[in-house]
């Protein structure tokens, strides 16, 4: 009877892990984070490399990660009126997101000359794929955008850009 006490003692840890693994393994990650939790920060960087300053964001819900259809419209431009990310810059927004989620977003500039450009709308810009703002993994979140003349072409594009869990 001792030798069962002593054995049981040092395996109580060992259960009660093993129901915990048990229960997270089961329930998957919604049993820590929610769906219905959607607000949240971004930190929207124009790159130090860019050469154009950004003065429009238009986002697009696609729904879940695993989805690569839209689930909605383009919005206005979100970033406040009169605003404008100069290369090396960054604002903070709210977006509401559910998490899991994501959208694409799309990107207007000064061209240099004080016209404001929609880069899509660009004659010969073709059907580009969007940079996305995804909320996957914190509450807020980091993104980047590099804008660069293509001298070739003539067309301002999206060079490179990031979408990071956390502010940087």
């Amino acid at each position: 009877m001792r030798k069962i006490i002593f054995v049981s003692k040092y395996f109580k840890p060992f259960y009660l892990t093993l129901a915990l693994l048990l229960f997270f393994t089961a329930t998957g990650c919604d049993a820590i984070t929610s769906d219905d939790d959607t607000s949240f920060q971004v930190k929207f960087e124009n790159s130090q490399y860019s050469e154009y300053s950004i003065t429009s964001i238009q986002v697009q819900e696609m729904g879940h990660v695993e989805n690569s259809q839209p689930s909605g419209t383009w919005s206005g431009n979100i970033l406040p009126s009169g605003t404008s990310i100069a290369p090396g810059e960054y604002v903070f927004f709210e977006l509401n997101i559910p998490n899991g989620h994501y959208d694409v977003y799309r990107i207007g500039v000064n061209d240099g000359t004080g016209n404001q450009l929609m880069l899509h709308e660009q004659t010969g810009a073709g059907n580009w794929s969007n940079p996305t703002i995804t909320h996957w993994g914190a509450d807020n979140r980091t993104c980047s955008a590099t804008l660069k003349l293509n001298p070739s072409s003539g067309l301002i594009y999206i060079s490179g850009w990031s979408d990071n869990a956390g502010i940087e």
